[in-house]
């Protein structure tokens, strides 16, 4: 089949779907690039490496946290697209969200674990909606895969 008639069939609000949600899933992206480097610095500081060499580290992780971000969002858009146009965006925007959040949660967790910096109110408010947000993302996909699987 002509690849120019075949692209004119697919359905176009698949690709602003998509673009929509790569926007937030990127913006989320952002968000946890900075908490894994905050992470990555209480890492150093727990198990005491060297202040000189911080300097290096940081960039150098920086610098790799960043192109493993920019994958993730052409990641995000290319599956997404592909998603939305078999008509299962929902679920695939679920998971990478709760990928996303489960990340979010399990950086902010450690960071205060690993410095012993007390829970207040508001931070333990905050990781009791990411860790629940994380679980019900997750079991909606999961369980729309498996829903779809069994057709």
């Amino acid at each position: 089949m002509d690849p120019f008639l075949e692209m004119k069939q697919r359905d176009p609000s698949a690709g602003y779907k998509s673009v929509g949600i790569t926007v937030i899933t990127s913006a989320l992206g952002i968000i946890n690039w900075f908490e894994l480097r905050g992470l990555l610095l209480v890492l150093l500081t727990f198990f005491g490496v060297k202040r000189d060499s911080w300097q290096g580290i940081d960039n150098f992780s920086f610098l790799l946290m960043g192109v493993a971000w920019l994958a993730y969002v052409f990641y995000c858009q290319y599956d997404l697209k592909k998603k939305a146009e078999a008509g299962q965006v929902l679920q695939a925007s679920a998971m990478l969200l709760a990928i996303q959040l489960g990340l979010l949660f399990v950086c902010n967790f450690l960071s205060h674990v690993l410095l012993g910096v007390p829970f207040e109110a508001h931070m333990m408010l905050f990781l009791i909606v990411e860790g629940a947000l994380t679980l019900l993302l997750g079991w909606f996909a999961i369980s729309a895969a498996r829903r779809r699987a069994l057709r």
